[in-house]
């Protein structure tokens, strides 16, 4: 059969064959981009990529190894086919992207609907500079230092509310007994949060709403959501039960707080006389400033975000100290010498081994152990370091595609071998003498990424740093904490956190023995 018999007699096979041919020379004859020719990891898996030795390690560990081994920017097989990730642990892409260009590089696919089932659709959710400017502005003066000062009374309160209980718990127990610290981290965060933010009252923790908002478990999914994003819409027990908590704040405390203060509070007169985050959130709905609809995503948002990463940083601040007492009893010693309560700016610059403790311990423990994000456009990402591609090239700007997922891994770069002197130790003293030189580290707080960095930085930050040591304050006043012994691994959830080995059960948990001093 000739050539033009077979096309005649089959011309749909022959269609398909060329369509493949030409499919393949052109694969063959496509230049290859930079992304493509940046260095990769081995021991990529067919379908799950890299992201499957990500997620079944212990939180970092990954990373760090092929941050030794490859360098600063590099790309790792993202699952079930989507494109590589980029991976970037270089301070001066790194600044750039949360810096310089925040508003171009938005929550990716993956991240942002578990934000909004998490938290809600408020601050941490919106994208775009303009919106993002008008949120921040709204909540903005509820949270500056002047304002965290004006509610020091309020904190203390809340916080020792919640010290007296436990207290009477260790009593009840003959002065000693074992606890999961973050049950009690957690309801001193939200009875703060509760009382300083929102005039809300959580009864030490132990109201019906706080026993809602405290009790709710999220799990991740993120290599199925990557690939398959619509899984987020879909009635999946494990993607739905993430916003639990979020659900309860709707259903219950918000409906409380709005309906409560619609009948006594003149919105628009009392912004002028309170500065508490509610009433500014009220005044704005009240002159249409926002919906119904945000009013109670923000409360969710920040009832929420307001007090889970804390408790978790504080648990571990204390797991930590009871694993070292000599960094214990130095701590308990500088605060039983300092002569007087000390105040917002106390805390700040007069309490050295304090605040490297808190350091310390967000450093080992990034509530957020990943940054996520997606370039909404072309762009060039400067580097510190240059990388060696796949041609030989050495570079020191990187271009990269719109809808390129950029990771930073905040737990590895905080851990990362080459900078940190023995990073996995808990070691406070290396913030007083011994840090690695500033051109090696990130530009955020602490130079470390524990509050993310640049504009879409943690908006309560202050807040948040202020209520930790007062909290830790009076911990160590009241109580020595020992270790049990026991061995946890992490894992991330909502946040980092930690589980005791083999006894799922506890949930989230860091246990401790405590006793009064």
């Amino acid at each position: 059969m000739t050539l033009a018999e077979v096309i005649e007699s089959y011309p749909y096979l022959v269609a398909a064959g060329a369509a493949i041919v030409a499919w393949l020379t052109l694969g063959l004859l496509r230049r290859r981009t930079t992304m493509e020719m940046l260095p990769v990891p081995d021991g990529a898996e067919w379908l799950f990529g890299h992201e499957k030795t990500v997620f079944m390690n212990t939180p970092g560990v990954a990373y760090r190894k092929w941050i030794s081994q490859l360098g600063l920017a590099f790309r790792i097989k993202a699952a079930f086919g989507a494109r590589d990730i980029l991976v970037l642990s270089d301070p001066t892409a790194i600044a750039y992207v949360l810096q310089k260009r925040i508003y171009d590089y938005h929550h990716s696919h993956v991240v942002r609907p578990r934000i909004a089932r998490l938290l809600g659709k408020g601050l941490g959710w919106v994208e775009g500079e303009a919106e993002h400017k008008r949120m921040r502005h709204l909540v903005g003066p509820a949270l500056t230092s002047e304002n965290v000062k004006r509610m020091s009374g309020e904190i203390r309160a809340g916080a020792l509310q919640v010290i007296d209980e436990l207290t009477g718990h260790v009593q009840g127990a003959k002065d000693s007994a074992f606890v999961n610290i973050l049950d009690w981290t957690g309801k001193a965060t939200l009875n703060i949060t509760g009382r300083v933010a929102f005039l809300h009252d959580f009864k030490a923790g132990n109201s019906e709403h706080a026993e809602q908002i405290l009790t709710g478990r999220r799990q991740g999914t993120l290599m199925l959501l990557r690939r398959f994003p619509l899984l987020n819409d879909l009635p999946i027990p494990a993607i739905q039960s993430q916003g639990a908590a979020k659900m309860a704040i709707h259903s219950g405390i918000a409906n409380e707080l709005v309906r409560r203060d619609r009948d006594v509070l003149d919105a628009e007169a009392a912004a002028q006389q309170h500065k508490d985050l509610l009433t500014r959130l009220l005044a704005a709905h009240a002159k249409g400033d926002i919906s119904k609809e945000e009013l109670y995503e923000q409360i969710s948002t920040f009832i929420i975000a307001g007090h889970e990463t804390t408790t978790q940083s504080l648990g571990f601040t204390i797991f930590e100290l009871a694993r070292h007492p000599d960094v214990q009893e130095k701590l308990r010693e500088e605060l039983k010498q300092f002569p007087r309560e000390p105040t917002y700016d106390d805390y700040q610059t007069q309490l050295p081994y304090l605040d490297a403790v808190v350091k310390e311990t967000l450093r080992m423990y990034p509530a957020l152990p990943y940054i996520e994000r997606i370039a909404m456009k072309e762009d060039v990402l400067p580097l510190r370091e240059p990388v060696h591609l796949s041609n030989g090239q050495v570079v020191s700007h990187l271009p990269i595609p719109a809808g390129q997922v950029v990771v930073i891994p905040a737990i590895a770069i905080q851990r990362q071998d080459s900078i940190w002197k023995d990073p996995d130790v808990f070691r406070p003293e290396r913030w007083l003498n011994d840090m690695p030189p500033s051109e090696q580290l990130v530009s955020g707080w602490a130079h470390t990424l524990a509050f993310s960095d640049g504009p879409r930085n943690c908006i309560g930050l202050r807040l948040a740093l202020f209520q930790y040591k007062v909290i830790l304050q009076y911990l160590m006043e009241r109580f020595r904490f020992h270790d049990t012994e026991l061995d946890i691994f992490l894992k991330i959830s909502s946040s980092l956190q930690a589980w005791v080995v083999d006894r799922p059960e506890l949930g989230p948990a860091l246990p401790v023995r405590v006793e009064l001093l």
